[in-house]
């Protein structure tokens, strides 16, 4: 099975971070959670730093939502996952998303997946 990580990167609509939050925590969160196969691994909120590279682009996203999941085919997972949505009526696509940027990207793993806060270098010299 060949190991994923699916990326949602959202904004909030202007003035409805609360909303938005609240949202997540009570309604996504809790339903993506109980989904078979999908495991969230968190959320984050960006941070504004000067970039590290002239060339780099500008982040869109004010937040990224990160699960992974193991497949052999991502896309017929993702069904599975979009057909578990009408069999919970709790769950609703919340209104106070941009949905005029909103980006959900999917990674398969090209070598070992590590989601331990210390990495494998951690004994190199530096």
């Amino acid at each position: 099975m060949a190991k994923h990580v699916l990326l949602a990167m959202t904004n909030p609509l202007p003035g409805r971070d609360a909303e938005y939050n609240d949202w997540y925590e009570n309604t996504a969160y809790p339903t993506y959670k109980s989904i078979p196969g999908l495991v969230p691994l968190g959320r984050f909120k960006a941070v504004d730093v000067p970039h590290m590279f002239p060339f780099e682009m500008d982040n869109q996203f004010q937040y990224l939502s990160m699960y992974y999941f193991e497949a052999d085919d991502a896309a017929a997972f993702m069904e599975k996952v979009k057909a578990t949505f009408a069999d919970r009526p709790e769950y609703k696509f919340s209104d106070d998303i941009d949905q005029s940027k909103f980006f959900e990207p999917i990674y398969v793993s090209i070598g070992d997946v590590n989601f331990a806060p210390i990495d494998r270098f951690e004994n190199l010299k530096r």
